[in-house]
């Protein structure tokens, strides 16, 4: 099945969501920017569903810079939605989506649920500090 997969860059993702890192906090460990971001991502998929859709997620990318892949199957059910309020997508493509992708939340018109894995888990990103990190964001998984 192809999915319609949406691109953020990292830095765009910090740039709009930092605000929400608590203070103190170690932006390579704690999802609160990541929570923020896909809290408003799900808000305008629910929006814009004319289906379900299953949203997964996963991180491409070298030293040089990494995107946030977000995909959406069938790719026809959010055919309308604009991300651009969440965070302006770096990219888009139509496609299947990775085989290693993490789940990320379940949509239908009217409504977004975060998905689970088979253990009840979720996961997040981390969006890393913007200075001094090398190497991809990863993914980490919440009980």
């Amino acid at each position: 099945m192809t999915a319609r997969i949406v691109l953020f860059a990292l830095e765009d993702l910090r740039a709009r969501h930092a605000g929400a890192l608590p203070p103190g906090a170690d932006p390579r460990h704690d999802t609160a920017p990541f929570r923020r971001f896909r809290a408003a991502l799900l808000d305008l998929a629910a929006a814009a569903a004319t289906a379900p859709a299953e949203l997964s997620m996963w991180w491409e990318g070298t030293y040089n810079g990494y995107v946030l892949a977000v995909a959406a199957e069938p790719a026809e059910a959010l055919a309308a939605l604009d991300p651009s309020p969440a965070c302006p997508p770096d990219g888009e493509r139509v496609a299947p989506p990775r085989a290693d992708r993490y789940p990320l939340a379940r949509v239908e018109p009217g409504r977004a649920a975060v998905a689970r894995d088979p253990d009840g888990a979720t996961y997040e990103a981390p969006f890393g500090s913007a200075s001094g990190h090398f190497g991809a964001p990863g993914m980490r998984r919440i009980p």
